[in-house]
């Protein structure tokens, strides 16, 4: 849809905001903090606009709540990890690496494929808590027998007794008491978060009453399901354009069939069954969106991996046998687009009906939203004059991105060329070469997920000696360490009514 402008006319790059709460904009400070301190700002001066995303812990003060807490006793925050980037790598790049590593034997993961904030922060925040399991874990089998987690220690996590399937006392991990996770999202992520439709939006009330401390406790109001037909929750992809014209070429290539009328008579008439208008184009999608059977894209987007997180977990396969139980964000605060029907809808309230049942470890989690009124590009502004693309009169130039986490040694964000996915060794120049993969790829994470799990006396990481997996070995080896886990994302992605179209890059069995 297009929209013609005065001449002259202008707008604030970010729209006047009323916010939700002070909490809201703390997280929104500290996130926006680390990322001026580990971002260039050659490039943050150069590109202003951009997607910002950050997992923060908050440690809450042990004082007494009763008490009015002054500037002093508010409970710290520390950002976890961190993402900047809105590029992904093009289908067809994986598809070639995945042919060539069959052939030379070579392993996957390397690459990140999705380098959106969201994505990266979320890499980045595992990567931070493997290596907090990692350092007690060295810290036990130093000199030191009794160094372990203590209530100082700004690590999030401590050690508990569990049990294993085979009732054995086992290594486990679980967050402390004082601590939640929160995540942050500079712009409302892109995908249903930014479908403007089916619900009636209202301007955000800041709630005055509410503490620097302290976040909305409300519960979410159901939502009707009236116009799924429509794409009320419908799953939806990233925009590849490189996947449009292969698949476009493919189609041309195939002959055309032929059957003369004779033919036509002696088969079998079949019932009608009409297609639901939300699956016959993509033209109602938000801009740089597609739907999931359109052939355009095979990333889902960022509303559907957090929806995805808020069902099985923000930890992944890998650190869920080293954990009691998953790790889901408390709150989600958002800048840029913020509709509070629209995301409640887009993160989590479309995944109702998983793990509705008592014994279920995995359930659906309604985290607190809330918008914030800080600002990452506060002074600028955006020419509007003429004729302008609704939802796109931002533009994204930069194939650069960024991914930082605490424990990375140094306060220098990784830089990845977000068209490839690999570490890019030239960021100010105009070509960007690429060197090696990310800390934060599939492929690091597996390696130091392993000497974790080798540590803690896993038979499966035990017997394992070559990380260089392709992607069904990897998804065997899921399956072995993390059953529990592996079984409820089968569930979430095969029978849940809105999420089993999720494009998967292999078929599950359907359980």
């Amino acid at each position: 849809m297009e929209q013609v402008h005065a001449k002259n006319a202008v707008r604030h790059a970010e729209k006047r905001r009323i916010g939700t709460c002070q909490f809201a904009n703390r997280i929104a400070t500290v996130s926006l903090d680390a990322y001026k301190s580990v971002v260039p700002k050659s490039h943050r001066d150069a590109m202003k606009q951009t997607c910002v995303a950050a997992i923060v812990a908050h440690y809450s003060n042990k004082c007494n709540q009763s008490e009015e807490k002054k500037n002093d006793d508010l409970g710290q925050l520390r950002v976890l990890g961190l993402g900047v980037g809105t590029k992904f790598v093009s289908h067809d790049v994986i598809i070639t690496e995945e042919q060539q590593n069959e052939i030379n034997n070579g392993c996957y993961g390397k690459r990140i494929r999705d380098c959106h904030a969201e994505v990266l922060a979320r890499r980045a925040f595992r990567r931070q808590v493997a290596l907090e399991i990692l350092t007690d874990l060295r810290k036990e089998s130093s000199s030191d027998s009794n160094a372990e987690f203590n209530d100082d220690d700004p690590s999030i996590l401590e050690r508990v007794e569990c049990k294993d399937d085979g009732m054995q006392t086992k290594i486990c991990y679980r967050l402390k008491s004082n601590v939640t996770i929160h995540f942050y999202a500079s712009s409302a992520p892109c995908g249903n978060a930014t479908l403007k439709k089916f619900v009636k939006m209202e301007k955000e009330v800041f709630d005055a009453s509410l503490g620097p401390d302290e976040w909305p406790q409300s519960a979410h109001k159901p939502i009707g399901a009236h116009s799924l037909r429509l794409g009320q929750f419908a799953l939806l992809v990233k925009k590849d354009n490189n996947v449009t014209t292969q698949q476009q070429q493919q189609q041309q290539q195939l002959p055309e069939k032929k059957c003369d009328q004779a033919e036509i008579e002696q088969q079998p008439r079949r019932k009608k069954t009409k297609i639901w208008p939300c699956r016959e184009d993509d033209a109602w999608c938000p801009p740089s969106c597609s739907i999931t059977n359109y052939n355009k894209g095979t990333i889902h987007s960022c509303s559907d991996k957090i929806c995805r997180w808020n069902c099985i977990g923000l930890q992944g396969s890998f650190l869920m046998p080293l954990l009691d139980s998953p790790m889901y964000m408390t709150t989600l605060t958002v800048g840029r687009k913020f509709s509070r029907a629209v995301c409640q809808r887009a993160v989590c309230c479309r995944a109702e009906g998983f793990g509705n049942s008592s014994n279920d470890k995995y359930k659906l989690n309604h985290p607190a939203l809330m918008e914030t009124n800080v600002y990452m590009d506060e002074s600028g502004t955006h020419q509007m004059e003429g004729l302008k693309m609704i939802g796109e009169d931002a533009s994204f130039d930069s194939n650069l991105c960024w991914v930082w986490w605490p424990g990375k040694g140094s306060n220098d964000a990784d830089c990845i060329d977000g068209k490839t996915g690999l570490i890019a060794t030239s960021c100010n120049g105009e070509t960007v070469q690429n060197a090696s993969y990310s800390d934060v790829s599939t492929y690091a994470l597996l390696k130091i997920n392993l000497e974790i799990l080798r540590m803690c006396g896993a038979p499966e990481a035990a017997s394992l000696t070559d990380e260089k997996l392709s992607l069904s070995e990897l998804r065997m080896l899921k399956r072995r360490l993390s059953a529990q886990y592996e079984s409820a994302k089968d569930t979430f992605l095969l029978r849940h009514r809105v999420f089993r179209d999720w494009c998967c890059r292999e078929a599950r069995v359907k359980i």
